[in-house]
C-alpha cells in the first residue's frame, strides 16, 4: 500500500507537467548515514553507512515543492567476540520542501522540509541467520542549493530522521547531490 502511495505520488508530480508553473526535476545523491540505536548495538553492528539516493520531484512554485526518494546503502561488516555482522539497509518516502531564494538572482537557496519514509534494515549474523527490521521515520531537511543554470543544480541536505522502531532511535544523514530541471 506504501509503495503504491509513493508511486502514485511520483506519476503525479510528473503529470503535473502540463501546468507551466510546475517544474519537474530528478537527482542523484550521494548519502553518509549514521544510525543511533536504542541499546547499545553499535558495539556488534555498524552505525555508519554511505548510500546512493535516487530522487524525483517538482517545484509547485518560487518557494514550494515535494520530491520522492528511493535509497539504497552498501553492505557493511562488524565483528564482536568472534561473531561476524553484515548490516546493509534500503529506504524509500516522500518530503515537502520549502525554498528560500537568496540574493537578487535567486541562484542560492535555503531549502527546508518535512516528510516520511520508510526505513528497511537487514542484518545478518553469518552462521546464525538474519533478520530485518523495518519502520516508519518522520524526516526533518535542512540544506542549501546552488543554481548552476536553469538545467543544472547542486545540492547539500541534512536529514534528521526519528524512527518509530525501538531497536534504531534515530538517523542522522548528510548528503550531497545533483539535480536536472525539465
Amino acid at each position: 500500500m506504501k509503495k503504491t502511495l509513493l508511486m502514485a505520488g511520483a506519476a503525479c508530480l510528473f503529470a503535473a507537467n502540463a501546468n507551466a508553473e510546475i517544474a519537474p526535476y530528478a537527482g542523484l545523491d550521494f548519502n553518509y548515514s549514521t544510525f543511533d540505536y536504542a541499546y547499545d548495538a553499535e558495539d556488534y553492528i555498524e552505525d555508519d553507512y554511505q548510500s546512493l539516493s535516487i530522487v524525483a520531484g517538482a517545484k509547485f512554485n518560487r518557494n514550494f515543492g515535494a520530491e520522492a526518494f528511493y535509497q539504497l546503502s552498501g553492505k557493511e561488516k562488524n565483528s564482536r567476540f568472534g561473531d561476524t555482522y553484515t548490516t546493509d539497509f534500503q529506504a524509500y518516502g516522500i518530503d515537502l520542501l520549502g525554498y528560500l531564494p537568496l540574493g537578487c538572482e535567486g541562484r542560492v537557496e535555503v531549502i527546508g522540509g518535512l516528510g516520511l519514509g520508510e526505513y528497511e534494515m537487514k542484518v545478518k549474523n553469518v552462521g546464525f541467520g538474519s533478520d530485518k527490521e523495518e519502520s516508519l521515520g518522520y524526516r526533518v531537511n535542512l540544506g542549501l542549493q546552488y543554481n548552476i543554470d536553469e538545467n543544472w543544480s547542486v545540492r547539500g541536505m541534512y536529514h534528521h530522521v526519528y524512527t518509530q522502531k525501538s531497536d534504531i532511535d534515530a538517523i542522522d544523514e548528510f548528503s550531497l547531490g545533483v539535480r536536472y530541471n525539465f
